[in-house]
């Protein structure tokens, strides 16, 4: 049922144009403290939204992780849209998967524009989304990963506005 209602929800977002950023977006860490894109201002930063009953998040989780550790400098800030907390902190120990267990609210990932699962939005230090990918991605591909690397540290130049 969890599923369907969030199929639903999908669905009826599809119909609203994506924001640029929402500065209100928030999640939960593992110990239940609340935060936000506000607290990144200025830094680009990669946000990932997956949950434990999605296979295609399931299936790019490793090389994901693997990414993440190559690439430590980059913010990544991985939200679960779990209904249940718990059940994306059990897998991510079952699978020995060092990523962090945020959770976040299933309508607020909606307004700021996620379309389906998993999704990853490159936000850039000037606060703007600069590109959102749905789907599994393929993490451990050097030319991806060179591609993403780039649009993260891409700035707007004043004369193309």
């Amino acid at each position: 049922m969890r599923h369907i209602r969030f199929l639903l929800i999908i669905l009826a977002a599809l119909s609203m144009p994506l924001t640029a950023f929402s500065a209100d977006f928030q999640w939960q860490d593992i110990k239940g403290e609340s935060h936000s894109l506000k607290d990144h201002d200025g830094q680009p930063l990669l946000l990932h939204f997956w949950a434990s009953w999605c296979p295609p998040c399931l299936s790019e989780l490793p090389e994901l992780v693997e990414w993440r550790r190559q690439h430590p400098d980059v913010v990544f800030i991985p939200v679960s849209l779990d209904k249940n907390p718990a059940a994306a902190r059990q897998y991510l120990q079952q699978h020995q998967l060092q990523l962090a267990a945020n959770s976040g609210d299933n309508r607020e990932a909606v307004q700021l524009g996620v379309r389906g699962l998993p999704s990853t939005f490159v936000v850039a230090g000037d606060s703007e989304i600069r590109l959102r990918l749905l789907g599994a991605q393929p993490w451990g591909d050097e030319a991806f990963s060179s591609a993403l690397l780039e649009k993260l540290t891409q700035t707007v130049q004043p004369d193309a506005l």
